[in-house]
């Protein structure tokens, strides 16, 4: 349990810091790369939090189903982020909503 709650804050981390890169990005116009970077990284800790998490329960309770709707959102805005319509500022916006629900989950528990 520690290894998952370890691997949630660091995944929760690098996706604040994406979150904060892309509202710097979407208000000054700034470069989009950093967020994609971020974003990957906070994508594979929280998937390392849920595996390491799956041992002790298969049911999706209320924080589980957040968590499994945050991961998503963020392995949506990974791998549609180079559909040329979807790039820039929309991939931006969409890694902002993926934190908002990364917040929300964290904080429902």
């Amino acid at each position: 349990m520690i290894v998952q709650t370890a691997l949630q804050a660091a995944g929760f981390a690098c996706v604040t810091v994406a979150a904060v890169l892309a509202a710097r990005a979407l208000l000054a116009r700034g470069p989009a790369e950093p967020v994609l970077h971020w974003t990957r990284a906070g994508f594979l800790l929280l998937a390392g939090a849920m595996v390491t998490g799956a041992w002790r329960t298969l049911e999706l309770t209320g924080p589980q189903r957040w968590g499994l709707l945050t991961w998503l959102i963020f392995f949506a805005v990974l791998h549609v982020h180079r559909v040329p319509a979807f790039k820039g500022r929309p991939a931006l916006a969409a890694g902002l909503a993926g934190w908002a629900l990364a917040a929300a989950a964290w904080f429902w528990r």
